[in-house]
């Protein structure tokens, strides 16, 4: 193959991947836009699945006031915990803490290993059930690949 038939090739595969890319960004925002106003989003990196360390970013810590958790009014060290459930039934923990050192503010979400991996968008919401109200977390990123999120 020549070396510009080659070039042509690697330019359509690009293309074909930013196209992909940009589809599925257009699919994520329009699963957003459906969900509640009230929504918390993270866009996942390999440390926050593999290390747990999860910074609260402003969406996040709106849906904690929300759920009556001030973490702008916790001190260092504080943790509440709010039962929740991923999209697909499974039950998790979502703890909202204060670093004790630094005074961070971070969310951790148990089980988040099989559920979700790194660049996977997730929206996180409140609903009420007869014991009060939980946290329920989609995968965006899977639903908009219509993706199974149970990871092995």
């Amino acid at each position: 193959m020549s070396k510009k038939a080659n070039h042509s090739l690697s330019n359509k595969l690009i293309s074909r991947f930013i196209s992909n890319e940009e589809a599925t960004k257009r699919k994520e925002d329009r699963i957003i836009q459906s969900l509640s106003p009230e929504i918390g989003t993270l866009r996942l990196t390999y440390t926050m699945i593999n290390k747990h360390i999860i910074d609260a970013n402003a969406s996040i810590r709106r849906l904690a006031l929300l759920l009556g958790v001030d973490m702008e009014t916790m001190t260092n060290g504080d943790k509440v915990t709010i039962q929740g459930e991923y999209d697909d039934g499974t039950p998790c923990n979502v703890n909202f803490y204060r670093t004790r050192m630094r005074s961070d503010r971070r969310v951790s979400l148990s089980g988040i290993k099989k559920q979700a991996q790194s660049g996977d968008l997730l929206a996180l919401s409140y609903k009420r059930n007869e014991q009060g109200e939980y946290i329920l977390i989609i995968n965006v990123t899977a639903a908009a690949h219509c993706r199974v999120t149970k990871i092995s």
